[in-house]
């Protein structure tokens, strides 16, 4: 019973594997057939109706048109039309010069045939010929089955069962081809596809033969076993050139599916790696002639699947490596035909975006992925150091094969980023994962100091610089001036060993097990190699000469940059990079090479990243020593000048990057000289808060004066900066808020107002940010400046509640003392909040006057009614005795004095 659900089972398994690619490949031809009839159909309808209207016309146009004498002379000179059918293209009638021409109606083009569906077509396909995949399965079965019922029952020797079935594959193929001889293989009705059902079935049995002898009982070694395999894959090529599209699936299907059926010892399966190759090779030489197109499809998925499910039984790095490798260059030359394949047309890159590039292009992009797949998967899966270095040699390969090997195929020009992105992929993740040969390469570290150290690092290293000047070769190929992807392989000379060495730095941490000096002098020879690149680019001229010589350039600027991050101090390294993005700057005024400004502008990013972070604001305060505190601030605020000063008129990022730089940096050192002068509990006071407010106010404010001068393009950047630093600000001024609440908690009497009267903490800490503020109301407010509306209102009143909330506390502190916590208030301090407030209303209301400000007039006439409510609402009920007569009395003669002077204000202003 167990049998029959076997048999049935693998009926009905390989009934769908065979039968539904069956349905649809048998019946493309027969869709093709009946599209082209349709389509003659409905156009000779089109053109018979257009010819009827021409004539028409002709008939009632022709007695008004043509002479009598010439319609008598034609009559007795023309034959008898010929009443024969109407050509398919109507020739449009020439008339005589009295005539005026007849031109037909335009027509509208004839829409597109729709053809059968695919449902249709399996549908209908499965009606008429559901037997000859039953036939094909139960015939390839029959030949499996032999071999099996043989070994259970132990009726023939083994190599009797082997001939069996070499015999019974034969005589398939033999009736095969012998039906397709006398009756074609769809010519006759009754017999269509009958052949290439009895020559596939007899294919897939002589591939089961084989892998029997070898894989069930050792009758044949692994060479002559592939040599076998080799001669079938040769035969089944053959007999799909002759054959219709069914002989191919079902060869490719079985020949698939066969050596699961078979079985044998997994010491054996590693001939399955070239047995699959060989199968999808042959699949690809049967359609490198036919063209079906579907047919290299699947002999390229069925394989790699099997080669997937088979690395999981039995794992063999080479094998696979070997396997992808020969599948990949059969998809990319043999649908071309041509060891150096030449393919035009748009790009898989430009095929994404909304081009149609041909099918062999396609099919290389999916050949090269799936064996540039398996090489990352070699590394990610390895168990041993080598199987990595297996699947790193394998993706080298693949990367200069279609680099170098396909130079005269502008189609698979960008084919090249599949194994060179996984290359890169593979670094990171196979030390991020923890990989074998990364493994062996850290326990390096613990080794004796007499003992070498790993050289596992400078062989992915020199494969970094193979990747880099194999991609520089195919640049030396292109023409100078010719149409070609010349910036995309000078992109990629530049960057693939960079990238190699950052990868190694960031995850593989060499300068830990070699030692600092030696991958130090690793990393500048990757910068001679590329500065040897860069002479060899401005050798070849060409009109993008500059540009992909900057790109080598701001490569090895880079290289030296990382090499002096692994040997200098912290100090000297932001001294270093300093230099370097002055000297890109430099080198870009005399040479222009626009990627050395970008690189300006990266070092610019790095050096900020370095103050603010790593090694950051906390080393400049706490760790570092005077002199490199200075020097590590000092030596960016000269470069960023510097790089202003000699950047390119054209370089307006450059500039705009090093004003934003420039601020900035003067920023982060005033905050750190503040800082290391208060000392830590000293910083954490009111006043240096204040003062470090003040500093990043200053910041944004620059940003924004420099707003009008930079370019359309800029100008975002230059906004960006701008809110990066007010969150900087803004964060100084709630710690200030903050700070000054503590002075008036009574829980916290230690907090105190330093320094003699109104000139004391209070003053430092917002007299200069009030001042800042009202500078920049007053500068960036200025009518025609981006947006002075908002900006002038804004900050005036932000200066002016800076300088009221200094009045109030100042006040305070005269009459209760630097400790703003003890009770009150008094009638005097009172009193004087009233005359502080008419004070700084008359002061006001002057103002006004000598700007001609009605807003300065409204702000003080503002004051004047917030003084009296506090008069009324607060002096009323809290003083007593002659303090509040002269409360009273003196708000009366302010008031007095205050509108007098304001109708004198209203006066001048309607003379004037």
């Amino acid at each position: 019973m167990e049998i029959m659900l076997i048999v049935f089972g693998g009926i009905y398994g390989l009934l769908v594997l065979v039968g539904l690619p069956a349905l649809i490949i048998a019946y493309l031809g027969l869709r093709t057939e009946n599209a082209d009839l349709r389509t003659r159909l409905e156009q000779l309808v089109k053109e018979v109706e257009i010819l009827v209207r021409e004539v028409a016309a002709l008939r009632q146009d022709a007695p008004q048109q043509t002479p009598p004498e010439q319609t008598e002379r034609s009559a007795a000179l023309s034959p008898e039309p010929d009443p024969g059918p109407a050509p398919l293209t109507a020739p449009v009638a020439r008339h005589d010069e009295q005539a005026s021409p007849v031109s037909a109606p335009p027509q509208a083009a004839p829409p597109e045939p729709q053809g059968p569906t695919l449902a249709d077509r399996l549908a209908g396909w499965l009606r008429e010929n559901w037997t000859l995949a039953l036939a094909a399965l139960s015939l390839i079965l029959g030949g499996l089955f032999m071999v099996q019922y043989g070994v259970e029952q132990g009726l023939l020797t083994p190599p009797l069962r082997v001939l069996g079935a070499l015999v019974l594959g034969a005589a398939l193929i033999a009736g095969g081809e012998a039906i397709r001889r006398r009756h074609g293989d769809t010519a006759a009705p009754n017999l269509r596809h009958l052949p290439s059902t009895f020559s596939g079935a007899g294919t897939v049995v002589l591939f089961i033969a084989i892998l029997s002898a070898h894989a069930l009982y050792g009758l044949i070694g692994s060479v002559p076993a592939l040599a076998g395999m080799a001669v079938v894959s040769v035969v089944a090529m053959l007999l799909g050139w002759l054959y219709g599209p069914v002989l191919s699936a079902i060869g490719l299907l079985g020949a698939t599916a066969a050596p699961f059926f078979v079985g044998g010892s997994s010491d054996k399966a590693v001939l399955l790696y070239p047995y699959f190759a060989m199968v999808g090779l042959a699949g690809l030489g049967i359609d490198t002639f036919r063209r079906w197109a579907w047919v290299s499809g699947l002999a390229l998925a069925l394989p790699a699947g099997a080669l997937g499910l088979l690395w999981f039984h039995a794992p063999d790095a080479r094998g696979l490596a070997l396997a992808a490798l020969a599948l990949a260059a059969g998809a990319v030359l043999i649908p071309a035909r041509s060891l150096r394949p030449g393919a035009d047309g748009p790009t898989v890159t430009e095929g994404l975006g909304g081009a149609r590039p041909a099918f062999p292009t396609w099919l290389a992009a999916a050949g090269l992925a799936l064996a540039s797949g398996a090489g990352l998967w070699l590394v990610l899966d390895a168990l041993r150091p080598t199987e990595a270095a297996i699947g790193f040699a394998l993706l080298l390969v693949l990367f200069a094969g279609a680099v170098l090997g396909l130079s005269r195929a502008p189609a698979f020009e960008d084919l090249a980023i599949l194994p060179g992105g996984a290359a890169l992929l593979a670094l990171g993740l196979h030390a991020a994962g923890d990989g074998p040969l990364y493994r062996a390469f850290r326990a390096g570290i613990d080794r004796l100091p007499e003992s070498p150290a790993p050289t596992t690092v400078w062989w992915l290293a020199a494969g970094g610089a193979a990747l880099s000047v194999i991609a520089f070769q195919r640049l030396r190929q292109a023409e100078p001036d010719g149409p070609n992807h010349r910036g995309f392989w000078a992109l990629g000379a530049a960057v693939l060993l960079p990238a190699t060495l950052l990868i190694l730095e960031v995850f593989w941490a060499p300068a830990e097990v070699t030692g600092a000096y030696p991958w130090a002098l690793a990393v500048m020879a990757g910068a001679a190699l590329m500065v040897l690149l860069a002479e060899r680019r401005s050798a070849l001229g060409g009109e993008g000469r500059a540009f992909e010589t900057g790109l080598f350039a701001a490569s090895a600027l880079i290289l030296i940059g990382l090499a002096l991050f692994l040997l200098l101090t912290k100090t000297a390294l932001t001294l270093a990079l300093s230099a370097m993005a002055v000297a890109a700057v430099a080198i870009d005024r005399r040479h222009p090479m626009r990627p050395l400004g970008w690189l300006a502008q990266l070092g610019a990013a790095v050096i900020g990243y370095r103050l603010v972070f790593d090694p950051g604001v906390d080393w400049a305060i706490d760790v570092a020593g005077p002199l490199d505190a200075a020097l590590a601030h000092l030596g960016p605020l000269a470069a960023f000048a510097a790089m202003r000063v000699l950047a390119r008129p054209d370089r307006g990022a450059v500039r705009a990057l090093a004003d934003s730089a420039l601020v900035t940096t003067a920023a982060i050192a005033a905050t750190v000289a503040l800082r290391r002068w208060a000392g830590p509990e000293g910083f954490e006071t009111h006043w240096a808060m204040g003062l470090t407010a003040t500093v990043w106010t200053l910041a944004v404010l620059a940003q924004i004066w420099r707003l009008p001068h930079d370019p359309g393009l800029l100008r975002p950047l230059r906004i960006l900066f701008a809110a990066l630093l007010s969150l900087s600000a803004l964060t100084a001024g709630i710690l200030l808020l903050s700070d000054l609440a503590q002075l008036l908690d009574p829980g916290l009497a230690s907090r105190r107002v330093a320094g003699p009267p109104v000139f004391d903490s209070l003053a430092l800490a917002l007299w200069p940010l009030a001042l800042v503020l009202a500078a920049g109301a007053r500068w960036l407010g200025e009518p025609g400046r981006p947006g002075a509306r908002l900006l002038r209102p804004g900050l005036a009143g932000l200066s002016a509640g800076a300088l009221g909330l200094w009045g109030w506390l100042e006040i305070r502190r005269l009459w209760r003392g630097p400790e703003l916590s003890l009770p009150g208030p008094s009638d005097g301090e009172l009193y004087s909040y009233t005359l502080a407030l008419l004070l700084a209303s008359g002061l006001g209301l002057v103002a006004a006057v000598l700007m001609r400000s009605h807003m300065l007039r409204r702000l003080a006439m503002a004051g004047v009614g917030l003084t009296v409510a506090k008069v009324f609402l607060i002096d009323m009920s809290g003083l007593s005795g002659l303090v509040r007569v002269a409360s009273f009395v003196g708000l009366g003669l302010a008031l007095a004095g205050l509108a007098w002077l304001d109708r004198a204000v209203s006066r001048i202003w309607e003379k004037g």
